[in-house]
């Protein structure tokens, strides 16, 4: 392998030899210590390899044994080097390219958001930039962990987030989720109180004093479990209260007002058909109108097609195309029958209902009632429902300490 990479690098020729004393003029060729490899009969000739070097000494040896030999094909650097002097142009195009493409290669020019339904991928980007995190940056200066906790610290309903570096996107890949707040977790002392008007239908206590039993009836505020233990000693009087963290699984029967309201009236784009392109060219993020003509429309929706330049899925450039759609639209007023304005009620009452379902509530009574009023769409009632009902209260110290009633006039008789 090494020999044949030499040959290469020094060059070496295909040769054919015609004559009547061929074997004579191989003969003669390894009495000059001239080296000839891969020799095979072609017909009345023969065929070799010969390093380059030594095919110009076998003029000598042909004139002598009355022979030819003719170069068939040439190999090695040398030859490259020979053909593409008269390219040096293309060359130096070729080899300016790819430094050019280097440099574009350290750079960010894309950026892509996916698993998004109600952040859309413009307001994801739009979001990043406002942010200073856009297309033109140094891919040395991004810092993917800062903007995954960038978006979570920002969204609190996007549960999942991963940033990426593919060649010269950034890949940003979000799950939405309706996440129930996090539940809070007491640190210092505390006790358990009622977060709303209810009636207990489950309670576990695992520390501190249960106050309340199933069946209770109970106000906000109130307490349900009590952070102060009664320490009893064993003559069965108190030895001191003990404050302590209350935990406990506490749920209740409570409900919802629920109300919802929206106008039986509402405007309908009906599209005439009439439409203007115009096109846009953008360099290195420099935007160049190619043609946009004027817009002759009063209502009209835009509707953009982005072609970015790119070499595969991970290397975009610098360089996009967008043809932008101008469509006119006239609005025309129109009104909800029963069945319509009631069904868009009925949807938008399970959108409430399933956001208190993701938050692990338990839905026991739909008490909603559907009107019309003028020109208005109502939704009114109450959901009744068992869901978690504890907050907590720092413990008061007045609440624990027990004060000596021992006290001395300040006489010593």
């Amino acid at each position: 392998m090494i020999i044949k990479l030499i040959y290469w690098l020094r060059g070496y020729l295909l040769v054919r030899l015609k004559g009547v004393s061929a074997e004579r003029f191989i003969n003669l060729c390894s009495k000059h210590y001239i080296y000839l490899w891969d020799l095979k009969p072609n017909g009345d000739d023969y065929e070799f390899l010969i390093k380059l070097k030594d095919y110009y000494k076998l003029k000598p040896l042909a004139r002598k044994t009355k022979t030819l030999p003719l170069i068939k094909k040439r190999y090695g650097l040398p030859f490259v080097i020979q053909r593409y002097k008269k390219r040096s142009g293309y060359v130096l195009g070729f080899l300016l390219f790819l430094v050019i493409l280097y440099i574009l290669s350290l750079y960010i020019w894309d950026i892509n958001v996916t698993g998004g339904y109600t952040y859309t991928q413009e307001a994801m980007v739009k979001f990043l930039r406002n942010n200073e995190i856009q297309p033109g940056l140094r891919k040395k200066d991004i810092d993917c962990q800062g903007i995954e906790d960038l978006i979570r610290h920002s969204y609190n309903d996007i549960g999942w987030v991963s940033a990426e570096i593919k060649g010269t996107r950034l890949i940003v890949k979000i799950t939405e989720t309706n996440m129930p707040s996090p539940a809070v977790t007491a640190t210092k002392e505390c006790h358990i109180i009622a977060s709303k008007d209810c009636i207990i239908t489950k309670i576990v206590t695992r520390t501190g004093t249960p106050k309340v039993h199933v069946g209770d009836v109970v106000k906000k505020g109130d307490i349900l479990v009590s952070g102060v233990v009664d320490i009893i000693g064993d003559n069965g009087l108190l030895v001191r209260k003990q404050p302590v963290i209350a935990d406990a699984d506490i749920t209740g029967k409570t409900f919802y007002d629920y109300s919802d309201k929206f106008s039986l009236y509402y405007n309908d784009k009906l599209y005439t058909g009439n439409e203007k392109k115009a096109y846009v060219l953008s360099i290195l993020l420099k935007k160049i109108n190619l043609f946009r003509p004027r817009i002759p429309y009063d209502k009209y929706d835009i509707i953009g097609n982005e072609f970015t330049l790119h070499l595969n899925d991970e290397f975009y450039l610098p360089v996009s195309l967008t043809a932008n759609r101008y469509l006119e639209f006239k609005e025309e007023k129109k009104k909800y029958s029963k069945e319509e304005a009631k069904a868009l009620a009925e949807k938008r009452l399970e959108r409430f209902k399933a956001k208190l379902i993701e938050n692990d509530v338990v839905i026991l009574e739909n008490n909603v009632t559907f009107a019309e009023k003028g020109n208005n769409y109502i939704a009114s009632g109450k959901i009744v429902v068992l869901e978690s009902v504890k907050k907590y209260k720092a413990i008061d110290d007045s609440e624990w300490r027990i004060i000596d009633t021992d006290e001395s006039d300040g006489n010593d008789n």
